[in-house]
């Protein structure tokens, strides 16, 4: 029997030196391609890239190929691992299932100086995705404290764009709403309670900049010293007020811009607007859409179940909605729609320890057992999965009037 994978075995330069074995960096993404770098910084020869993403499989990258990550027992009977993905305990019971013992983490980075290096993705980006990855990484090191990568916190149903396939499920609402900011705030603040540590919440909608109080939202989340990050959403259709550019202006915040082309009327100038504002932000062409935005009850087995959220990648899009936190922004919205049956064991809700005397202690417990340990939702039969090898389908596809679904009562 092949020995798995140690969570806290990762190793060291002088040790992936002497394994004598070929060293591939796990995630062909910006994290990746600085771990590339690094490595040929310390001499260190990489035979390659793997990506659980199937669309990613044939590219190169500075001369180096990009593998399909299940296909690597056939090439590879055995090999060592740099993880350049913030998920870094998925990766790490992957590798363990296809028979790998030896990986490290990023932490090579740590020191490493990434400025002036050739990269793909401008120097905000950069340091957003490799100081997420290694918080991600440090964290899993140290398990007695309770790390979330990341929390989308929902903030408005209101979009100013009608995509049929958003995986937000936008395209449902009928009368969209802005969520009230006290009950926003109220939850952020509990969550926060028992939470050691988050990288990032992440303020999406619907469009953030619709909702006329976004400031005091994230004027209250970069007040708060467990959120590291803070990052805003937002598809560029519209600007941010004048008289509030000062509330972007914060080291935490950054904005996350998706370009959709000309739907994204006011991409241009929303750059400009920031980089004469002094405010970070990072901007990505909308891609890797999927059908996965379909509200339908498939009657799964557990087992079907199982594996259709173990392989999801959304799984652990944490999300924050009316004081109820969801493992993915599929849940969250479905009942948000009363579009599936509500069931208690499809969230958790954030004010339990208020309403049953549950020790802060305690809830902790069962708050790490929510993002971590649970194998599958009584949800997730109502959605098609969102798979890594996925076919893609053209994003935005816009419609005129909200799609129909059964409502629950």
């Amino acid at each position: 029997m092949k020995k798995t994978a140690d969570k806290k075995s990762p190793l060291t330069i002088e040790q992936l030196k002497a394994a004598k074995l070929p060293l591939i960096i796990f995630g062909a993404g910006p994290v990746g391609e600085l771990l590339l770098h690094a490595c040929r910084s310390f001499n260190l020869e990489v035979a390659g890239f793997c990506d659980n993403n199937i669309h990613k499989k044939g590219r190169v990258i500075n001369g180096l190929p990009v593998m399909y990550a299940p296909e690597l027992p056939d090439q590879f009977p055995d090999a060592v691992f740099l993880i350049g993905v913030a998920d870094i305990q998925d990766i790490v019971k992957q590798l363990s299932r296809m028979g790998y013992t030896q990986w490290t983490d990023c932490s090579i980075l740590k020191h490493f100086d990434i400025n002036n290096l050739p990269l793909s993705i401008s120097p905000d980006a950069a340091e957003f995705v490799l100081s997420a990855c290694l918080l991600c990484h440090e964290n899993y090191l140290t398990p007695e404290k309770l790390f979330i990568r990341s929390v989308d916190v929902i903030i408005t149903e209101r979009c100013s764009m009608h995509c049929r396939d958003c995986s937000n499920l936008m395209q449902y609402y009928k009368h969209p709403r802005d969520c009230d900011v006290e009950q926003v705030i109220s939850s952020i603040d509990v969550l926060c309670r028992y939470v050691d540590e988050m990288n990032e919440f992440r303020i999406i909608g619907g469009e953030p900049f619709m909702h006329p109080q976004l400031h005091l939202i994230t004027g209250h989340l970069v007040a708060e010293p467990k959120v590291k990050r803070v990052v805003i959403n937002t598809n560029a259709t519209l600007l941010p007020r004048p008289d509030r550019l000062s509330d972007l202006k914060y080291k935490k915040v950054l904005l996350m811009i998706t370009d959709y082309g000309e739907l994204s009327r006011n991409l241009s100038k929303l750059i400009a607007l920031a980089e004469e504002n002094g405010i970070a932000y990072y901007v990505k062409k909308a891609h890797g859409w999927t059908d996965c935005s379909k509200i339908m009850r498939h009657d799964r087995t557990p087992e079907e179940q199982q594996k259709v959220f173990s392989q999801c990648c959304a799984k652990n899009l944490i999300t924050l909605s009316d004081g109820r936190l969801f493992r993915c922004p599929f849940i969250a919205n479905s009942l948000r729609l009363h579009a599936i049956p509500e069931r208690s064991s499809d969230f958790l809700d954030l004010h339990l320890a208020a309403t049953n005397g549950i020790a802060v202690s305690e809830m902790k417990k069962i708050l790490r057992d929510f993002v971590s340990n649970t194998k599958y939702f009584e949800g997730c039969d109502y959605c098609n999965g969102r798979f890594y090898d996925d076919p893609e389908i053209p994003p935005a596809i816009q419609i005129k009037q909200p799609l129909e679904y059964h409502r629950y009562k």
